[in-house]
Parts: C-alpha cells; structure tokens; sequence
C-alpha cells in the first residue's frame, strides 16, 4: 500500500514509520521543511515539504496524488500559544481529511489522543464511543480534528486512535522524569494516587500498522493501553527506580506547583523562540484522577496485542537515552 505519514520526524511518527515500513508499505513522508529525518535514512522513502497548519488543503494536493492511504501522526502537544493547538491539530487535520478525499484516498488513520476524550469519571476506562469531554487546550483541538476527520467517513475509510499517555525511545515527554531520577530524586504531582493507562511507543506503531491492514468497515474509534494498566504514579515512579536499579527521592508538589513551573516554562520558551517541556494544558491533564484506556475493541478487529511490560518498556527507554546521550 502507498502510505502518506505525517510526523515522522517526532517521536510516534518515528516508530509508525519504522512499523509501516516493516509491514511492507511504500512511504512518502510529509515533513516541515528542515525537519531532520536522518534518523530514518536506512528506511526507503520519499520526501515531501509541505507546512502543517492551517486550513487550506491546497498544500497538500501534490502530497496526496496516488496514495492509497494517510497515516496522520503529527500535532503539537505543547504550545506557547492556545490557538497553535486549534491551528494544527484541529485546522489542519480538516485541510489533509479534505486533501486527502479530494486525491482519491481511500483510507485516513488519524493518530488523536485520549485528551480528546477526556478523563475517566468513574474509575473505569471509557467507552471509545461515549461523549467527549475534554479538560484542556490541546484535548479539545484533537477532539476538533476527529470531528473533522470522522466527518469524512462517507468518502473514505477512517480510522481513530486515541493513545493514553505514550513513552519509549525518542520520548521528549517524559526525559525530564528520567534526568531526575539519574540524580536519585523524581518530582509528583500531590500523593501520586492518579491513576493512568500507557503505551510504549513502538507497541502503539505496531497497531497502527494493524488497523491500516483491516478491510474497511467495522469501528472507527480505539482506545489502545498496554494491558496490565491504569497504574498509579506510585508504581511507576517504583518502576523508573527499577530500571535505574537505584531508590529515588519523591518530592511532592502540589497541582499549584506544577501549574507555576508550566507558566515560567512557557514564558521563557517565548523569550527564546522554543517548545516548553510542558504548558498549561499538560497540568490541566496531569491533575486529573484517572485516564483510563483499554484496548478490548483493538484486539478484537485487529488481534493485536501489546508487546511491552511497563518495566521492559521503561528498561528499553531508558537504555537508548543512555546510548545516545540523553540521559
């Protein structure tokens, strides 16, 4: 199958391209011109520049000529400023599912998140169809973008994934929980009784690549997990200390805290023209009781099933990020 991806230069995009790839698809990778996809040079590719954002499909009609699907990874996660969430996530998203049906394609994988539905209300993972209600910023312009996206559903054959919170190599997220705990300390929000589902990242490449082998028909909308979750912060902070074979130092700190830590990040990447590690909207989402998913509908459409423990998943994290000098 010819396979348009978007995001390959970030972290999911990577491994969704090393999966595709594996599974015997031609790429052709649409990047932001200057993004560096060096790191997927063994890969056999094509390359397309086009910007992501905006409204405007027109950008992408050249992208899109004779390709039999679109895998849609990129967005941003973390902004300076709110309207650069609705811009890409939500405007942009519109403009490819547009693109993308105008060319032809017959099939369209958009990569949401588990912010655009919401935090678990009563301590079990939500239905991939019950109503959203997203609690942040970057929630609400993913929930934008599956609307548009699922709007297209009578044209082409769409798909939705929503990933809980995901990590593994190339991981920007949660490389700053690691470069604490090297030093034997780790920061939680409050008592670290919230409880959350995760995803290793090429796990989650894995079962994009198995929904894009699906015949259509069947859901539109997954939730994916790694199937021995939700964990509490307790547990995995005992598991990062696990995997550094070292104890760690817990400092708590309240949600306050971590929402003063966010606007001075995001002041200062203002200042400097860069991405703050985390924003308002990530504490919106961290403050949250519980994001639960399970990946009960996946399993049964596609027979995947996860592949990493979290322990093996943050061993293999943490690995790389020493062998390439992260950590």
């Amino acid at each position: 199958m010819r396979v348009l991806l978007t995001g390959a230069s970030g972290f999911v995009g990577h491994h969704t391209a090393r999966a595709l790839a594996a599974a015997g698809h031609d790429l052709r990778l649409l990047a932001r011109a200057g993004s560096d996809l060096g790191p997927l040079a063994d890969l056999d590719f094509e390359r397309v520049d086009v910007p992501l954002g905006g409204p405007d499909p027109a950008p992408f009609a050249d992208a899109m000529a004779g390709q039999d699907a679109v895998v849609h990874v990129a967005g941003v996660t973390v902004a300076t400023d709110r309207d650069a969430f609705r811009r890409v996530n939500a405007e942009a998203t519109d403009a490819l599912a547009r693109a993308a049906v105008a060319a032809g394609v017959g099939r369209f994988c958009y990569v949401s998140s588990l912010a655009a539905q919401g935090p678990s209300r009563d301590g079990r993972p939500a239905h991939p169809d019950a109503p959203a209600h997203p609690v942040s910023a970057y929630g609400r312009s993913k929930a934008e973008g599956e609307v548009a996206v699922l709007a297209r559903s009578g044209e082409m054959h769409v798909q939705v994934i929503r990933p809980p919170l995901v990590y593994g190599p190339r991981d920007l997220g949660l490389l700053p929980f690691f470069r604490m705990a090297r030093w034997r300390f780790i920061t939680r929000l409050g008592d670290g009784r919230n409880r959350l589902s995760v995803i290793y990242g090429p796990d989650l490449a894995d079962a994009i690549a198995a929904l894009l082998a699906q015949p259509a028909g069947g859901p539109a909308v997954f939730h994916i997990s790694d199937g021995e979750g939700p964990y509490d912060w307790r547990t995995m902070i005992d598991a990062l200390a696990a995997a550094f074979g070292h104890r760690l130092l817990i400092i708590p700190i309240p949600g306050s805290g971590f929402a003063a830590l966010a606007r001075a990040g995001v002041a200062l990447a203002r200042l400097r023209g860069g991405r703050p590690l985390i924003d308002e909207a990530r504490v919106a989402e961290m403050r949250q009781t519980g994001w639960l998913a399970d990946g009960d509908r996946l399993a049964a459409a596609t027979g995947w099933a996860p592949g990493a423990s979290l322990e093996d998943g943050l061993a293999a994290t943490l690995r790389w990020y020493r062998d390439n000098g992260w950590v």
